[in-house]
């Protein structure tokens, strides 16, 4: 048996669509009217409360879709960056060429997200580009780069020492992609601090934070140029403060660090670490990049252990390089190591001479590398005894080192120089 199928006449369909359209069209009036007349009565009640300020308040949830103050409490991260007014502590420099030109705080409201603060810092942040006179080549080529941030509007810029060590020429790379010359105000070896001057219009300063403030768990940003100048500047990473006050020793030198697990690589060194409140806590410096070996002698990498310099330490040090051009440190031009027992290396257990420093006080005295330190001045001392007395001299003093060279013992004289005049 044969179907036959027949189609809905026209006018059938016609009217079943029209009726479909007028049912969505009242469900559609009546959600509209239950909206308008909880908005109203939500604004009603806004407008009695919160001291006469709710209704502002309402209005402005309206408009942005969400409110938040700093009274909110929420366990949104929006809410936990929102930040208190806070006047940074950290002394200014008192050159009258630099204190009418730093960056006053963010407005706190303005940075309610990471992005906001992002937006805000970003044009501060600059990359370093190192030039060195190479063997066989006509002139300075580009031998590293790292990371820095603008100080004040009228061009001081704020990097590690060891970015800019051994430089011909200096340049420093703008946000928008435009390279300005540089020259190199001074530099402390010491505390790895550098600071550069550039002439540049419309530069961004960042406001300087208090980083005796800063506390372990609280949000920070890492901004700066890591692996190159060019492909990857700009970058931000986000951590949080993972320690205060670390003490770390970087080829032969201890100074103090905030340790955070914002992702730092090779080239974010001199750049900042920022805090929720836009502000600059630390000058991004070191990492470990090694957590120690497996049982087949491999490598294993670290993760998450960076370190900055806090940047109230660092604020004295800038002060006395714009002011004075450096910082005195005095010493000899030699790195020392200390072997507690007979290795390959050494039969003899004490301080050894690990690195001499070309040109040096050191170096002009005669002092070599694998020399064995047996006296300072007629005295005994240890790896750390060693380094505080050589630190409480003054630059152009002699002092007589007994050093045990091939089994033998000899007096050496060596006149303490400036260490940041060494390693320019």
């Amino acid at each position: 048996m044969s179907h036959k199928f027949y189609p809905y006449p026209t006018d059938y369909k016609n009217t079943t669509s029209l009726r479909r359209a007028r049912r969505a069209g009242n469900v559609f009036v009546i959600i509209l009217c239950i909206l308008i007349a909880l908005l109203l009565g939500g604004g009603t009640f806004f407008a009695l409360t919160n001291n006469g300020q709710g209704w502002d308040r309402f209005t402005d949830f309206v408009a942005r879709g969400l409110y938040l103050d700093q009274k909110t409490q929420s366990t949104s991260p929006a809410a936990e960056l929102q930040p208190a007014a806070k006047t940074p502590t950290a002394k200014p420099a008192t050159d009258p060429d630099v204190e009418p030109y730093l960056a006053q705080p963010f407005d706190p409201a303005a940075l309610t997200s990471i992005p906001d603060v992002v937006d805000a810092v970003s044009p501060g942040v600059v990359g370093i580009l190192n030039y060195q006179n190479k063997t066989g080549k006509t002139g300075p080529v580009l031998a590293g780069s790292g990371s820095g941030f603008v100080y004040t509007e009228n061009g001081y810029v704020i990097t590690n020492q060891h970015v800019v060590e051994g430089a011909a020429a200096l340049k420093v790379s703008m946000p928008n992609g435009e390279t300005v010359d540089a020259l190199l105000v001074g530099s402390d070896i010491q505390t790895d601090v550098a600071v550069l001057k550039i002439e540049a219009d419309g530069l961004k300063a960042l406001p300087i934070g208090d980083s005796a403030s800063a506390r372990v768990g609280e949000f920070v940003l890492a901004i700066g140029d890591p692996i190159s100048a060019d492909e990857l500047s700009g970058s931000v990473t986000f951590g949080i403060v993972s320690a205060l006050s670390r003490e770390i020793n970087i080829e032969g030198f201890v100074n103090e660090y905030l340790q955070t697990d914002a992702a730092v690589n090779p080239g974010n060194s001199g750049g900042p670490l920022i805090n929720m409140r836009g502000e600059v806590i630390g000058v991004t410096s070191a990492k470990y990049t090694s957590a120690g070996v497996d049982e087949y002698g491999q490598n294993i990498s670290s993760e998450g252990i960076g370190f900055a310099l806090p940047i109230n330490n660092v604020m004295e040090i800038v002060q006395s390089i714009i002011k004075e051009g450096s910082k005195v440190r005095p010493g000899i031009g030699v790195t020392i190591v200390t072997y507690l027992e007979p290795t390959a290396t050494v039969k003899t257990p004490g301080v050894y001479i690990y690195g001499v420093t070309e040109g040096g006080p050191a170096d002009d005295a005669g002092i070599q590398v694998g020399d064995r330190l047996v006296k300072l001045n007629g005295k005994e001392l240890t790896q750390d005894e060693f380094v505080a007395v050589i630190r409480m001299k003054e630059v152009g003093e002699s002092i007589v080192l007994t050093i045990e060279r091939n089994g033998e013992t000899q007096d050496i004289t060596v006149v303490v120089g400036d260490m940041n005049q060494m390693h320019k």
